[in-house]
């Protein structure tokens, strides 16, 4: 290649130089790729909802398992009052209250009846001794008392069997309702027992779970915080990406009018001048000015 022909080409480089410039400066309304935020995963909300969520839902258990509680308390308390009354002594004088409001009724008719008896039999003793002829006399008054004497222990046997059987009803009565009354008390005690126990098996499995509810969910929190922040790292990697190939594209014409004016200016200016000079290239003059201004 003559110096001419080589002088020639350096000059058109020159231009193309300038021209590309010229349009990557004329366009007012260039569109500089801007780089994208990733926003919040949706996981990472959730998982702020399930941990804001973890007392809340943890008191609904340990409130549970405190009213259990309380309530074992009380349980507890009216067990022991009921189990110290079942073994309360038994009332000799509780009998009374079950004695038959109408014996001395009873007695009263049976000794009229007595009576009555009596003194027929009286009248038959009297008829006997008139016909014996003892009316009046002294074996009648044997005859008599010994009547009277019958007749009064069998009243008072009559009636002492009468009251004996309504205290020994009422007695049995007594002892009867008062051995209900205390299995009842021992009975309803045992209940108490029972239903303390059972709440006190119920408070502590809410206690548990409450306790685990608060493990397990932060646990879910974590799980769906790690997922979430995964989750928007890769968004952002993808909008990084995204970003570098399109500032790649906006910076390609720059980088080869760079490219080109990196050769350009590797060429010795003196050369370029003497070369201009000599041949006398009005444009090839202005262009070598301009290479000694621009580089």
């Amino acid at each position: 290649m003559t110096p001419q022909e080589l002088q020639d080409l350096i000059a058109q480089n020159y231009g193309n130089v300038i021209e590309g410039a010229a349009d990557l400066t004329a366009n007012a309304n260039v569109s500089i790729p801007t780089a994208n935020v990733a926003g919040i995963d949706p996981l990472l909300t959730k998982a702020g909802n399930v941990a804001s969520n973890i007392a809340s839902g943890a008191s609904g258990y340990f409130g549970n398992a405190a009213n259990y509680m309380a309530n074992v308390s009380g349980s507890m308390a009216n067990a022991s009052q009921l189990a110290n009354a079942s073994t309360a002594a038994y009332d000799p004088q509780a009998y009374k209250a079950y004695m038959d409001p109408y014996q001395q009724e009873v007695i009263d008719k049976y000794a009229q009846e007595m009576q009555r008896q009596f003194d027929i039999s009286q009248q038959n003793r009297a008829s006997q001794a008139l016909g014996a002829g003892a009316f009046g006399g002294g074996r009648e008054g044997v005859y008599q008392a010994e009547g009277l004497r019958g007749f009064q222990e069998q009243l008072g046997s009559g009636i002492a069997g009468l009251l004996s059987k309504g205290y020994g009803q009422a007695q049995q009565m007594a002892q009867t309702n008062f051995a209900d009354r205390m299995k009842r008390l021992q009975g309803a005690s045992g209940l108490e027992l029972a239903g303390g126990e059972l709440g006190l098996g119920a408070g502590t499995a809410f206690g548990d779970l409450g306790s685990t509810y608060g493990a397990t969910m932060a646990n879910t929190a974590a799980t769906l915080g790690n997922l979430g922040v995964t989750g928007q790292q890769q968004q952002q990697d993808i909008y990084n990406l995204q970003y570098q190939n399109q500032m790649n594209q906006f910076k390609q014409p720059y980088e080869q009018l760079n490219f080109m004016s990196g050769i350009l200016s590797g060429i010795p200016q003196g050369f370029m001048q003497n070369a201009v000079a000599a041949q006398g290239n009005p444009l090839l003059a202005g262009i070598g000015a301009l290479g000694n201004f621009a580089f």
